[in-house]
């Protein structure tokens, strides 16, 4: 938004074009309302164009304070943030996808793969007809049960994260650019006056309120990644201490490491779960408590 407001073509050509013909056009219902008012001696027709001069004034009250109160609200929210919320969550989620949620479902899958090949192993005992078939490695089917477990937990987490991207340059393209000014347009039209107040609400609420508790997550999220890349998270070998045969049994004749297949994807999960489900709830939360005062308190002072 801060970049919209410093462009003066932005202003110009979109914002107090539609503006301009929008209040041309009122004027114009105005002055039909106050000629037909004393052509037919009605005096409602005068009463409406006397009202409506009036909303216009504040309509045009609004845009002013509307877009002034908007750029310096999305220069301050940089400031805050250091950079455009919208370019920090946009590298936030691309961090958690790439480098947690994607690597750790491939990492799962290979091992899947694997646990499936040796476990599809099987020997006979006996003689050839009445012998009795059984797996060669049988540690590797509850191995690939808990791995099938974990990526079905994990996969819909993975997509949640890019449905959070392409949301956010949705908002980034249209809220602010297109939604703003069209409910600021709205408000000059009568029946259209009501729902003006909760765009207006909505596209500063998603437009800056939304991308900005981004910026909160990174905040949260990215040093507790960086706790347990660092080895100074929770130390799984003392965890196994007391637990050697199940190690063992995990790591079947070396093949597959019980930190690799099962520890770290549960802290990848953790991360996961926060982002995919606790953040986002935390965020529209905020945005929708916002937009409720704030339409409320638009409606109630200036409609």
């Amino acid at each position: 938004m801060a970049a919209l407001c410093a462009s003066s073509t932005f202003i110009s050509t979109v914002l107090l074009s539609f503006l301009g013909i929008s209040l041309a056009f009122m004027v114009f219902v105005i002055a039909i309302a106050y000629m037909s008012a004393q052509l037919f001696r009605k005096p409602e027709y005068e009463s409406f164009a006397s009202i409506e001069i009036h909303q216009l004034l504040i309509s045009a009250l609004i845009f002013i304070t509307i877009l002034t109160a908007t750029c310096f609200s999305a220069e301050l929210v940089e400031s805050f943030a250091g950079r455009d919320p919208y370019v920090i969550g946009r590298e936030y989620l691309t961090y958690i996808t790439n480098e947690v949620a994607l690597k750790t479902v491939i990492g799962l899958q290979g091992s899947l793969l694997f646990s499936q090949f040796m476990g599809s192993w099987t020997m006979r005992w006996g003689p050839s007809v009445w012998g009795t078939v059984v797996p060669a490695f049988p540690s590797f089917i509850v191995i690939e049960r808990v791995l099938d477990f974990l990526l079905l937990l994990i996969s819909p987490f993975a997509a949640s994260l890019m449905v959070q991207q392409a949301i956010l340059e949705v908002l980034r393209g249209t809220v602010l650019p297109f939604l703003l000014p069209a409910a600021v347009v709205l408000r000059i039209y009568p029946p259209t006056r009501e729902a003006s107040s909760f765009l207006i609400a909505a596209a500063i609420g998603f437009g800056i309120v939304f991308p900005y508790t981004y910026v909160m997550h990174s905040a949260i999220v990215m040093p507790l990644i960086a706790t347990s890349l660092s080895g100074t998270g929770p130390d799984f070998n003392s965890m196994m201490a007391g637990n050697q045969n199940f190690a063992a049994e995990i790591s079947e004749s070396g093949f597959l490491d019980p930190n690799t297949i099962l520890f770290k994807p549960l802290v990848s999960l953790s991360f996961l779960l926060l982002q995919a489900l606790f953040l986002p709830a935390l965020s529209i939360s905020l945005t929708i408590a916002f937009i409720k005062g704030f339409s409320k308190f638009i409606s109630q002072k200036l409609v």
